[in-house]
Order: C-alpha cells, then structure tokens, then sequence
C-alpha cells in the first residue's frame, strides 16, 4: 500500500511492535511501525517549508525540508514545541506549514 508522508492513517492493529495494521480510506495493509508517528486527536500535523538547523542547548531540534512533525501545543514566542520520529523540541513557527 503506498502512502506519503503526511498521510493520515488509521492503525487498525498496533499489537506487533514491527508492523502495524493500517486502513487507508476502503484499502487496509501493512507498515513498519518505525515509520510513523502516532498522533493525537488533538495534535497538530506540520510540514517543514525549509531546513532549520536547531541550537541543541535551547531545547530545538534540526528539521529538514518536507519532514513531518506534530504538536498538541501551541505558539510561544514565536517557536512551537513538535515531534519528529524520535526527537522533539522546538522549532520555529515560519518554518512550518499545516498539512
């Protein structure tokens, strides 16, 4: 089954640790788990518009350009908490776009 980054998935069977069960508007497959993210009813889905290279000693992380990441918080200064696969800090809120 293929999908794109920033698709919105239903996990149908998340029982497996390496592969989960997905549904896909009337399509269901299979998928590694480690490519996705599980997001929240509330979470926010971005995507990165342009690289950002983030200090480490502030609490940001580094996205590339067209990388996925969420959020279930809101903007503070200009910069948004997210969550990238396993990383997560802050970024700021120009470089990203809502998908």
């Amino acid at each position: 089954m293929l999908t794109s980054a920033g698709d919105r998935i239903l996990v149908a069977d998340d029982s497996n640790d390496d592969w989960w069960k997905e549904v896909i508007e009337d399509r269901i497959g299979y998928f590694p788990a480690a490519y996705v993210h599980q997001a929240g009813i509330e979470d926010q889905v971005f995507r990165c518009n342009r690289t950002f290279i983030g200090c480490k000693e502030q609490g940001q992380i580094t996205l590339k350009e067209g990388q996925i990441c969420v959020s279930s918080e809101g903007e503070h200064s200009g910069f948004i908490r997210v969550a990238s696969g396993k990383k997560s800090g802050f970024v700021p809120c120009d470089v990203l776009e809502i998908i």
